[in-house]
């Protein structure tokens, strides 16, 4: 249908007229140039940028997880160290409380 519209206002299209034939057709246009190896050369290229960036990432990952890891064993540590003082301090409390009654 649409090949038939363009053969009936090929004058009215003029030379553009062929190449959207020739498109409809399946052919390749006379102007075309496959460009293949470029797209395939710029795929290739897009292919070892995100490579690079990913091994930079991974990197990074690695180092913030050794970060984290550290921290966490640093924290576990305080609190360790809190609660004994925490501990210490309630049975302080304590030991001053029956000493008052005792002083009464």
């Amino acid at each position: 249908a649409l090949r038939q519209f363009v053969q009936d206002k090929q004058e009215s299209l003029g030379a553009d007229s062929e190449d959207v034939l020739s498109f409809l057709a399946g052919g390749e246009g006379t102007d075309y140039a496959p460009g293949s190896g470029q797209i395939t050369g710029i795929l290739k290229e897009m292919g070892d940028t995100m490579a690079a960036g990913l091994k930079d990432a991974t990197k990074q990952e690695e180092s913030a997880i050794e970060g984290h890891e550290g921290l966490v064993a640093a924290k576990t540590k305080e609190i360790a160290a809190l609660a004994e003082a925490v501990e210490a301090k309630t049975a302080s409390i304590g030991e001053l409380g029956v000493s008052i009654v005792a002083m009464k």
